[in-house]
């Protein structure tokens, strides 16, 4: 047990954490950019049935999807914390001066130099898009698409009406070109600090961390980009109008509600979600 605590004290420890927390979160990344590939679907009618549905089994099962939501959260905040804690430890270590900046003469990218800055940036990216998406308007939705009919969130409409403004979606191109600096080097530091470093293997490595930079960043980019330009068809508009009709609204919240109580769910007077609606479609006037 105590070679247990020496060795995740220790800086080498940390930095082998911290990649290892990375590697688990580029591959999360990874996934939900494979995932979300599907909103670049300029048929509203088909993106909305299909981006729902998915959505749908993701957070179906909520014991597992909250789990999932709590380890990644863990991992997240373990990464930020150790890259924070390592920083300043090093730091200290020059006594609080930055004479590594020379080093930029040496391999040392721009990449690195911003790795603090640019993390600092996706805590805050991220916070935003939680709060803009996840925790943005809440609509109802049915579609036969779905299993059974059912009432479901309807995601894909809060995703479109954020993305439709271009404020909103240049920040999120912008904000891509910062996460995949970020992960650029993050790849090759990663496999470095956990000792898989050679003359024969290093290229390699590199080669990886710019491909999937660039994938990640440029694929996020694109599903912008797309979500913009069909947040703004005409015929999007309309949907979103007749989305936001109170009375369609509260007939999906009663079936809905009908719907878990045939599951035997225990529901609470006021949940979380149906506070959400009723300031969406209440406190805005149904805006």
């Amino acid at each position: 047990m105590e070679w247990i605590i020496k060795y995740i004290t220790s800086s080498i420890g940390k930095k082998q954490i911290m990649g290892c927390t990375g590697a688990i979160l580029a591959m999360f990344i990874l996934g939900h950019m494979v995932g979300n590939i599907q909103l670049i679907n300029l048929d509203p009618l088909a993106a909305q049935a299909s981006y729902n549905a998915y959505c749908e089994l993701l957070t179906g099962h909520k014991a597992f999807i909250y789990t999932v939501e709590a380890v990644m959260m863990a991992v997240f905040i373990l990464h930020v914390f150790l890259a924070v804690t390592l920083k300043l430890q090093n730091k200290k270590a020059r006594g609080g001066s930055d004479y590594d900046v020379n080093a930029r003469k040496g391999k040392k990218t721009f990449a690195t130099f911003t790795m603090i800055w640019s993390g600092l940036f996706v805590v805050f990216f991220l916070v935003s898009h939680l709060m803009s998406l996840k925790f943005g308007e809440y609509f109802f939705y049915q579609s036969p698409d779905v299993a059974d009919g059912r009432v479901i969130r309807d995601m894909w409409l809060t995703t479109i009406i954020a993305f439709a403004d271009i404020k909103f979606s240049a920040f999120y191109v912008v904000s891509m070109f910062i996460v995949g600096l970020h992960l650029f080097h993050a790849i090759s530091s990663a496999f470095q600090t956990m000792g898989i470093a050679h003359q024969k293997w290093t290229p390699f490595i590199e080669l990886l961390g710019i491909v999937y930079s660039v994938v990640v960043a440029l694929g996020f980019a694109l599903i912008a980009v797309a979500s913009f330009i069909l947040g703004n068809k005409p015929e999007t508009q309309d949907l979103i109008e007749k989305s936001r009709d109170i009375g369609k609204q509260k007939m999906l919240e009663e079936q809905k509600k009908m719907e878990e109580a045939e599951k035997g769910a225990f529901i609470l007077p006021s949940s979380i979600e149906n506070t959400q609606v009723s300031y969406v479609f209440e406190m805005n006037g149904g805006r």
